[in-house]
């Protein structure tokens, strides 16, 4: 009986592998679903989730596979296309995923294509293998002169060889080989290559083996394991002070996933922050490790995606992107520095990587633990209000102090008094005592360039963006002036353009020069040099290390200690675990924070609370030097003392009183066009449009503007702004599919819709 149950089952799996089967594909940028008639011949290759070649109209397009159905018994009204040359075939992400690509699409009001199209990297080809192998020497083809060669080339192999390297090493031997082949001397057998692994270089040295945790970690630790051992969504705030450990808690918990065969998650804000965690994931979990970010070669990348589909690694660490990876039987994830606003997509599909972490463990039904020293607001209203576990870190290590700080009026700075035009007496003397006690510094300027814009010196004009309403930054390196909006270069001008055009009254007279204003990364680093010659002195922002390789090996000379002073932008202020760094100098507090945003005051205690997190993580003490001409703002003020608890309070309540975020959630439309005027007049008709809908559904919505967007102009384009408020998503995920669905009569007119935006510029 049991063997004719077997059979039975056996006839009806091998009847349905020979069957039709039918697919759902979605293709990007199409918004709708085709169906197609799979051949039997692909069945056993194509599931949801596979990327796939179909016909659509006269041409051959790309689409994911997003449904399969057996059943072909039911009757269409349409006659289906069949898929006959389907592609090299990929499984693109797992099945239980389609549920959290499909809250996307809703959420975003975005074709399912375009998700899946934005989460999938490119895939780049399999790479195949041909071996040679010797099945017998004799006899060998009469009148060849190169069989014998090849035969004795095998012979010396050992009997086995590389079809590649024996073409180079036997001219002309294709034909030899295929006659060979044929006399049955011997066999050729292609199989595709193993998958490339992310690491090309050892573990360092530094990477700890083993964990030391301390109560307070292991008290977190415990928490998390409680957590994730339960398959459930469990969302948390690990809040932690800068240098207390979190990466420790997060590698042991993860651990703990391993060790039951489960998976987990890792995303970061930056690139830069990849290097020497990976390293230290590495020393404590081995190699079955994914890395996913922009920067890495696109087959690297491609098969760490692999990999993880596959099932031959567990652990995926990435950047935003990361968020979308295919981790087996996921557990865990992380979202290391939550609050950087880097999370944030800011073109295409504009989503933010850590909300929608916490979507995909919510359908996935596992933990999330979103870690930061300066958690974002919207993060930390949730804890306290018990939406989220909250744990916290509140002490470093034994061993290790928080930094003193010292705050530089630069208002009672003369020039003459100072080193040099950006360095305080006060930091550079903290500098000269650093390289004595042969430590190291990190002076942080969150701004690129040379010379923040070029001012005449005469009438006082500024050299502007022809196509976006900023000034041009002056790089000397390149002696260029950079927009840094559209990247436009120009070589920058000896006089002034305005004062020498025809007509002017300073054209017939003495040409008026410019002269640099402001300063950014390489003007700081400028100035050090010229004021320690003998030090050695490092720069890492976006023009000094643009790949992967340029981060570490910056990186790599600061641990080493060979660097003994780095000057960079926010990307220093990040996560780095740097022992030797004992001095941090910020040269210029006030950059960003009189920007129009509301969120402007929270984006600068964050940066210089994590910036001065650097030093001081070891035995040695730790200083910081803030150079600021508004000492006494609240930002800087509670920057000094440590003290988020008191920035996050005053905060929140000023939030709460205008009803901006965590107290609301908002959509803001961006209108562009070539045409100066046609922004403000679309975005007028679109709020009365949506004021209509707002009363005819009796919509709890606060709408602000048109106004013009603070950066009025960006790569030719004019911008105006609406802003709409609401207490929850779901009357403004409404408003959103309504106003996307309107048609476009311009052509010039380009509406962009950003849900929860964080860029308010």
């Amino acid at each position: 009986m049991v063997d004719r149950d077997l059979w039975i089952t056996v006839m009806i799996s091998v009847k349905f592998r020979f069957m039709t089967s039918r697919i759902d594909v979605v293709i990007p940028p199409l918004s709708q679903a085709f169906t197609y008639e799979l051949p039997p011949q692909f069945s056993a290759q194509v599931n949801v989730g596979s990327r796939i070649v179909v016909p659509l109209g006269r041409r051959q397009a790309t689409g994911f596979v997003v449904a399969r159905s057996d059943d072909v018994t039911k009757k269409l009204p349409y006659a289906l296309k069949a898929v006959d040359k389907p592609g090299e075939l990929f499984s693109c992400f797992m099945p239980q995923q389609l549920k959290f690509f499909e809250w996307i699409a809703d959420y975003y009001a975005e074709p399912l294509a375009n998700v899946i199209d934005t989460a999938i990297p490119s895939p780049v080809p399999k790479r195949f293998s041909k071996t040679v192998c010797l099945l017998k020497a004799q006899p060998l083809p009469a009148r060849s002169k190169i069989a014998p060669k090849i035969i004795a080339a095998l012979q010396s192999a050992g009997g086995r060889a590389d079809y590649g390297l024996l073409a180079k090493q036997i001219k002309g031997c294709a034909g030899a080989l295929k006659k060979l082949e044929e006399a049955g001397l011997i066999s050729v057998h292609t199989e595709e290559m193993a998958l490339q692994q992310p690491f090309t270089t050892a573990v360092p040295e530094w990477a700890p083996t083993e964990l030391q945790l301390n109560p307070a970690q292991q008290a977190a630790l415990e928490a998390l394991a409680g957590m994730t051992a339960e398959r459930k969504f469990h969302p948390s705030l690990l809040h932690g002070i800068t240098g207390s450990g979190k990466t420790e808690v997060y590698i042991e918990a993860i651990a703990r996933c391993l060790e039951r065969g489960e998976g987990s998650l890792v995303i970061v804000p930056e690139i830069a922050l990849t290097p020497q965690l990976v390293d230290r994931f590495r020393a404590r979990l081995g190699d079955q490790i994914a890395l996913l970010h922009s920067s890495l070669n696109p087959r690297v990348r491609w098969e760490s995606w692999r990999r993880l589909v596959e099932g031959q690694a567990l652990i995926a660490i990435g950047t935003r992107s990361g968020v979308f990876a295919p981790v087996p039987n996921l557990r865990l994830i992380i979202v290391d520095e939550e609050h950087d606003p880097s999370f944030k997509q800011n073109d295409g599909l504009r989503y933010n990587a850590r909300d929608l972490a916490l979507v995909r463990g919510m359908l996935e039904k596992c933990s999330v633990v979103l870690g930061s020293a300066t958690p974002s607001l919207e993060t930390l209203q949730n804890a306290l209000s018990g939406k989220f576990r909250y744990l916290t870190l509140p002490s470093r290590p034994q061993g290790s102090s928080v930094p003193a700080f010292t705050l530089v009026d630069m208002n009672r700075s003369r020039l003459y008094q100072r080193p040099s035009q950006n360095i305080s007496s006060e930091l550079y003397q903290g500098l000269i005592e650093t390289l004595e006690r042969r430590q190291q510094a990190f002076v942080l300027y969150n701004r690129r360039g040379f010379a923040s814009y070029l001012q005449c010196e005469e009438c006082e004009f500024v050299i502007e963006c022809p196509n976006c309403s900023v000034t041009m930054t002056y790089h000397n390196s390149t002696n260029a002036l950079l927009c840094h909006y559209c990247n436009m270069h120009i070589v920058p001008p000896e006089f002034c353009p305005n004062c020498n055009k025809p007509g002017s009254k300073s054209a017939a007279t003495k040409p008026a020069k410019l002269v640099q204003r402001g300063a950014g990364t390489e003007k700081i680093y400028d100035e050090l040099r010229e004021l320690f010659p003998d030090a050695v002195i490092d720069r890492l922002d976006r023009d000094s290390a643009t790949q992967h390789d340029q981060y570490r090996a910056i990186l790599d000379r600061v641990r080493s200690g060979e660097t003994q002073i780095l000057v960079g932008t926010q990307m220093i202020a990040k996560g780095h675990d740097l022992p030797g760094v004992t001095l941090v100098g910020v040269a210029d507090c006030d950059v960003g924070l009189h920007m129009p945003d509301f969120r402007a005051a929270e984006r600068v205690f964050q940066i210089l609370t994590q910036a001065s997190g650097r030093a001081g993580r070891a035995a040695a003490p730790g200083k910081v030097v803030l150079q600021t001409r508004v000492p006494q703002h609240p930002s800087l003020v509670r920057t000094k003392l440590s003290d988020f608890s008191g920035f996050s309070e005053v905060e929140l309540r000023a939030r709460k009183l205008l009803n901006y975020p965590p107290y609301c959630k908002l959509l803001r439309v961006v209108a562009a066009s070539v045409r100066e005027h046609e922004p403000l007049e679309a975005l007028t008709k679109l709020r009365r449009y949506a004021a209509r809908l707002i009363e005819a559904k009796q919509f709890a919505i606060q709408v602000l503007g048109p106004a013009p967007a603070p950066i009025e102009k960006i790569k030719a384009q004019w911008r105006a702004h609406l802003l709409f408020k609401a207490k929850g998503s779901p009357q403004l995920n409404v408003l959103l599919k309504t106003l996307k669905g309107l048609p476009n009569k311009s052509a010039s007119l380009k509406l962009i819709f950003d849900v929860d935006p964080q860029d308010m510029l």
